[in-house]
């Protein structure tokens, strides 16, 4: 089923109090604040005809320049059971009076006032109180990150409206969906000293991942309240969040923004390690995000699975988060925090579990995802790749032998040659639990292999290198031989379920290079026939016969599938154009929706968020384009330790110029390019010590190619002694020293 086209933008009203006029506010608001600020025309954010241009990508930039953020409006006011006296716009500072909040009873006949931060944002807090009753109500704040799950009269979220108004779910079990809410977990309470007022009070507590505050009184009495504001501490360690060290920009509008929302999720998932939640709470417990993550520097960031929850690190979301982090912000330090902190939870038998170990929740998954075994050793080489930090290697490659070790161990020697989780009781992964030889976990694996042999090497062992790569290659044979289905032309689910062919196999397949020759284009062929749909490519068909594997819409391997796309060479430049219509279709509807700033953990056939009140709607896992973006379309990629090698192979997908800047352990590396009907231009420069290649693609012509001027490549062969190769896609030329060079193609 091929059917792919842009989501619409709904958004729910907040409470059955809110007028018409008030909701006018409110989708006015949403409409003129998408990014935190007011914007003129000829914003990218809000305005459709904006047209990139070259060097201007700081608009596009979400994160704050500082850690004090304002609300941008007042999106709704609902006086209920109570009275709302003054202008609403007091809580904005905009002002000269303060708004008097009076409630007349409990919660339930409160006055709310919600407070529309423009955007996903999070930290503490700050409010103006210049007065109250003698025996004032208490005031709390209910957070947020869209409208269409804050608890209402119209979206009760399972009896939350009753208890937490304008509140979405972030704790589980307590109002998860299908759960009823039976106490207030999630909104924050401030004390009021009536003998200290007028004050300007602090929430105690942060809540990470919300757009919208809600203020509501919690019994009889008044408050007169003043301007509202947030202490932003998120990604804490940089002064100025907005000073991007890598950025991105093209000629296509919206992939420019997904880049940006990608970088921008990924820096609010990022926080002092101190802040994770220990759960599921105790009946009664209010929230709070003031756990240690074990393992983790106290004095330093971790990067979290999301701003609003679990808010503890995982290894398959650093998969993501970390390529990220190198391209955009450069803050090394979190990743490093991070997988250290995983590290140092590895079992004796050399099985590393997938998440911090902070509370029973996650000390009870203790053993349940093998596959994430997997990313604990790809996150390891990606640092060595993109820090080269030898000593950091050197401290934690016992720890990476040992979890290959583990892997090697549940791998059938005898039978099929695929490894299993089964009689580990590890089965769970991202997506599904299956006990079964998968495609996709095994390519994982395989690519580990490969991974562990030049990491080996790097390190002088030869031997142990051969062995990593020798255990490779049986594994790439045993998943095409075994799991391979030739007359459907896509790879199987598992020798288990061979009537299923998902969305993570065949993506997985061709980017850790099992997937040879014409396997690579019948595996992408059938996930466009078979698993594409309205919203973007689904986790498998919708006609597939097993009915414990349905499909909905999953950001992870949808960014392996759209990079897969890109990775396969095709001169039409058929897949590269797919790969980017998907990233608009999917990642674009994602945008076109609350919170409208930031990626979400998953989503359901409908195109809603996959767990409705309690989804992440900042979930960095989900920000795969962002390093697509860079690394293939602007096409910088290290390709030895630290960018000490690197190549910048533009892959166009149709675009007609698009620039950027990598920060490397060297220094940056930028470059640009521009494509035209008569050839191609790619300008780049690098700092000493580097050395790289660059290309040019041919869009299957002929071609001549310049370097800084002089021809290296006459159409047919090298020129002058250059190095430089041609495989029917790109002429590439190779040994490029530091500093500044031009590369033209011009069609024959």
């Amino acid at each position: 089923m091929i059917h792919l086209s842009r989501g619409r933008g709904t958004l729910a009203a907040l409470s059955a109090g809110v007028t018409l006029m008030s909701m006018l506010t409110v989708n006015a608001a949403v409409a003129q604040s998408a990014t935190g600020a007011g914007h003129a025309a000829g914003d990218p954010w809000t305005d459709a005809g904006y047209q990139p241009r070259q060097g201007d990508w700081r608009p596009y930039v979400l994160a704050p320049p500082g850690h004090s953020v304002d609300p941008v409006a007042v999106s709704s006011v609902a006086a209920r059971g109570g009275a709302v006296q003054g202008d609403p716009k007091a809580l904005l500072g905009t002002a000269k009076k303060p708004l008097r909040l009076t409630s007349s009873g409990d919660r339930t006949q409160s006055p709310l006032v919600t407070l529309d931060f423009g955007k996903d944002v999070g930290g503490k807090i700050r409010i103006r109180v210049a007065g109250a009753s003698k025996t004032p109500p208490q005031l709390h704040v209910c957070f947020s990150e869209s409208q269409q799950y804050a608890a209402s009269a119209t979206q009760t979220n399972n009896g939350e409206d009753a208890v937490a108004p304008g509140c979405d779910t972030a704790n589980i079990w307590n109002g998860y969906p299908g759960q009823p809410y039976t106490y207030d977990a999630d909104s924050h309470t401030f004390t009021l000293d009536t003998a200290k007022l007028p004050a300007t009070l602090t929430d105690s507590q942060l809540r990470g991942g919300f757009r919208y505050a809600t203020v509501f009184l919690d019994g009889p009495g008044w408050v007169d309240l003043g301007a509202v504001s947030l202490d932003y501490t998120a990604a804490p360690r940089q002064s100025d969040p907005a000073d991007y060290q890598g950025w991105f920009l093209s000629s296509d509008n919206e992939l420019n923004k997904i880049w940006y929302s990608g970088a921008y999720t990924v820096q609010l998932d990022t926080w002092m390690s101190d802040t994770a939640k220990s759960w599921p709470y105790q009946t009664g417990e209010a929230d709070h995000s003031d756990a240690q993550v074990p393992g983790a520097d106290p004095d330093q960031e971790v990067i979290f699975d999301g701003a609003k929850r679990d808010r503890v690190v995982w290894e398959g979301d650093l998969a993501i988060q970390a390529p990220v982090t190198y391209l955009s912000t450069d803050d090394v330090p979190a990743v490093d925090n991070s997988l250290s902190s995983l590290a140092s939870q590895q079992l004796s038998d050399g099985f590393v579990p997938a998440e911090s170990l902070v509370g029973p929740h996650n000390q009870d998954e203790i053993r349940t995802y093998g596959e994430y075994v997997t990313w604990f050793v790809y996150n390891h080489y990606e640092h060595w790749l993109y820090t080269g930090d030898r000593s950091y290697l050197a401290q934690w490659w016992p720890q990476l032998t040992k979890a290959m070790a583990w892997l090697e161990s549940v791998r059938d020697q005898d039978g099929s040659g695929l490894i299993s989780f089964a009689g580990a009781n590890s089965c769970g992964h991202y997506g599904y639990s299956d006990c079964g030889h998968e495609t996709y976990v095994n390519a994982l694996y395989k690519r580990n292999l490969d991974e562990m042999a030049e990491l080996a090497g790097a390190r002088g062992d030869t031997a142990g290198a051969r062995t990593y790569a020798a255990r490779a290659t049986a594994v790439k044979d045993a998943i095409n031989s075994r799991l391979w289905d030739a007359s459907t032309g896509a790879y199987r689910l598992s020798t288990e379920i061979p009537d299923a062919y998902p969305q993570d196999a065949n993506a997985a397949a061709v980017l850790t290079g099992v997937a040879d020759g014409d396997r690579s284009s019948q595996a992408l062929t059938y996930l466009r026939k078979n698993n594409w749909s309205t919203y973007g490519s689904l986790t498998v068909s919708p006609s597939t016969p097993n009915a414990s594997i349905q499909p909905f819409y999953e950001p992870l391997p949808s960014g392996f599938e759209a990079s897969a796309r890109l990775a396969v060479p095709d001169p039409s430049g058929t897949e590269q154009q797919q790969a980017l219509q998907l990233m608009r279709t999917f990642w674009g509807h994602q945008l076109s929706e609350d919170p409208g700033s930031t990626l979400w953990e998953k989503a359901n056939l409908d195109g809603d968020p996959g767990i409705a009140q309690f989804t992440s709607l900042a979930h960095g896992w989900a920000a795969g384009p962002t390093i697509s973006l860079t690394t293939q379309v602007l096409g910088v990629q290290p390709t030895a330790a630290g960018f000490s090698g690197y190549s910048i192979v533009p892959t166009p997908g149709g675009l007609t110029w698009a620039q950027g800047s990598v920060p490397t352990p060297h220094g940056a590396i930028s470059a640009s390019w521009r494509s035209s009907a008569h050839g191609f231009t790619l300008t780049a420069t690098a700092p000493r010590g580097t050395r790289g290649e660059l290309a040019v693609p041919t869009g299957g012509h002929k071609v001549r190619v310049s370097l800084d001027g002089r021809t290296v490549w006459d159409g047919t062969r090298a020129v002058g002694g250059a190095k430089v190769t041609a495989d029917g896609t790109t002429v590439r030329v190779s040994g490029v020293g530091p500093g500044h060079h031009t590369l033209t193609s011009h069609t024959l």
